[in-house]
């Protein structure tokens, strides 16, 4: 799905950023830029796509039927339970199978089960049962697994995605195990899906593994942007703890044709040192402009780094301070005249003119979180979105970027 945004951003002259969708994108629902967190879904891709038979598809009585591979409210594959009481008969129907890590859980291992549901006739809604050690009912009909309250989320289509965590207290082959009670009612409900995960907590739906660089787009389509060495807090939205937490592209954008540059993100990150960075890079062929090496001092302070004529320098405008408790959407133009901008929240805030010719660097992978050599200087929180422009966006650009994100985020 899309962000609800008003406003557009700009596009013209965006060469690289990312959105987490923040504010929209959660356990259950991804956007179009950012899928989830990296994740395997343990459950064979015939039965996660409804288009096979899952393991287990049983009942109590002969009134349970299911079939796959059927067209439903926009799903092209879901299966298909429906139940019809006979006489007193309290009808049960249970599905799913035995699904776990390669060698079996080990006690402690902490799971999540989830799939989508849309219940087309009848008062009951499916969920996670139990869990047994060994297969169905193996060895026995102890439960081995601790398992939270479930959660779920109605989805934009009208389905609802069901969320249950179970942590395993008895190892081995584990089996979950779903079902319902319809109650002695007629019943007729649909499942699509479906996904067992390693997980702490639930992530959105994925037919097979979500890699690292397979979670979070470029905006622009033209890198990778890889998500292995960043934290991820109960929402699924990466998390910067100001150590090694970083965000980085995998390809290297040649900037040293640009006349300009923009460097822009919505930030909630304090540093833990005077100078640590919410964006920088590899840099390779700069001259003047050492950058992007953008940093929040622990003071909320803002730095820039400059460098020119052999001289490296940290610019700390005076007064040039934000708020480090809440989101800030942050802009800075460079151009190869000299001139820096910075804006916050929509206002410039600092402008300044360095003398000589600056050129921008040949070779950049940007990281978000932290110093570009790996080296610490990282900040503490949350930056959801960076964006990259291969120009100085103009003040009536930065407030249309700012009117986009302004109620999102509560700037």
């Amino acid at each position: 799905m899309g962000i609800a945004r008003g406003t557009n951003i700009v596009r013209d002259g965006l060469i690289y950023g990312y959105d987490t969708g923040y504010g929209v994108a959660n356990n259950a629902i991804a956007t179009r830029f950012y899928k989830g967190k990296p994740t395997t879904n343990l459950v064979p891709s015939a039965v996660a796509n409804g288009t096979g038979v899952m393991q287990r598809q049983g009942s109590h009585v002969e009134t349970v039927t299911y079939s796959n591979s059927n067209k439903y409210r926009g799903r092209e594959h879901a299966y298909k339970l429906t139940i019809t009481p006979t006489g007193s008969n309290q009808p049960y129907a249970d599905f799913l199978g035995q699904y776990h890590k390669s060698g079996g859980s080990s006690v402690g291992d902490v799971y999540h089960v989830s799939f989508d549901y849309y219940v087309k006739k009848g008062l009951a809604t499916p969920g996670l049962s139990v869990v047994y050690a060994n297969g169905y009912k193996q060895p026995n009909s102890s439960s081995a697994a601790t398992l939270a309250t479930p959660t779920e989320v109605l989805l934009p289509d009208g389905w609802t995605r069901y969320m249950r965590k179970a942590t395993i207290t008895t190892a081995g082959n584990t089996h979950f195990r779903c079902g319902l009670n319809s109650n002695g009612s007629e019943f007729e409900v649909y499942i699509d899906n479906i996904k067992v995960e390693l997980q702490a907590n639930a992530t959105p739906f994925v037919d097979g593994t979500r890699s690292n660089t397979d979670a979070l787009i470029d905006l622009v389509r033209t890198t990778n942007i890889d998500v292995s060495n960043v934290s991820f807090d109960s929402t699924g939205q990466p998390d910067f703890d100001g150590t090694d937490d970083r965000i980085v592209s995998s390809t290297a954008i040649n900037l040293s044709s640009y006349t300009a540059v923009t460097y822009e993100g919505v930030v909630k990150a304090v540093g833990l040192a005077s100078h640590d960075r919410w964006l920088s890079a590899t840099n390779a062929g700069d001259s003047g402009f050492h950058n992007p090496d953008l940093a929040i001092g622990t003071d909320g302070q803002l730095r820039y780094y400059f460098g020119a004529g052999g001289v490296n320098t940290w610019i700390a405008p005076s007064g040039l301070t934000i708020d480090t408790t809440k989101f800030n959407h942050l802009v800075y133009t460079f151009t190869n005249a000299g001139v820096v901008k910075i804006y916050i929240n929509g206002t410039q805030q600092h402008t300044a003119t360095y003398s000589g010719s600056h050129t921008f660097p040949s070779s950049s992978k940007f990281m978000t979180g932290m110093r570009f050599d790996n080296n610490g200087e990282g900040v503490d929180g949350s930056i959801p979105i960076t964006k990259v422009y291969s120009k100085a966006l103009t003040a009536d650009e930065v407030m249309q970027n700012y009117k986009a994100y302004k109620n999102r985020f509560n700037l």
